[in-house]
């Protein structure tokens, strides 16, 4: 038995809205709130938020574009979170500082995934653009060939 998330699929894309809402919500009460966190743990949590960021710009960016998004995301996200976590440790026992790394490689794949799903969004945005335009500019075509002569 495993775990499965699956969002709800329709045609509005308020499915893919679902994960941004959680996150500005999850923003503003990380605001208000203070929670004291370790210092020692402080590079660990950071991995965290940088996975969780990558895990979840990638899902949008897999159903922007329309590709076969597998409903495996809490285990991607469970994946690159222990093995960031596990080389973060690794680098600290050996007194080499792996995690502004990970968190380089992290912040990279963030900002590819988004460039491409703002690229997507666009790409949208002027198809429908120009189907508009084509509907506008095209006329109507007589329904029967009557109505073509009829015309002339």
């Amino acid at each position: 038995m495993y775990l499965q998330l699956t969002i709800p699929q329709n045609t509005e894309g308020r499915a893919t809205l679902l994960p941004l809402i959680g996150l500005l919500i999850g923003l503003i009460i990380g605001l208000f709130v203070s929670v004291p966190v370790p210092a020692a743990w402080a590079p660990y949590l950071a991995l965290l938020v940088l996975s969780g960021a990558d895990i979840l710009l990638s899902v949008l960016n897999k159903k922007s574009e329309d590709r076969k998004a597998e409903n495996n995301f809490l285990l991607e996200f469970f994946a690159n979170t222990a093995m960031a976590v596990f080389l973060a440790a690794l680098g600290k026992q050996i007194n080499f500082e792996l995690s502004t790394i990970i968190a380089f490689v992290f912040t990279y794949r963030i900002f590819k995934n988004f460039r491409e799903y703002v690229a997507d969004l666009y790409k949208r945005f002027k198809d429908r653009r120009n189907s508009a335009r084509v509907e506008i500019n095209e006329p109507a075509a007589p329904k029967s060939a009557e109505e073509g002569k009829s015309k002339k």
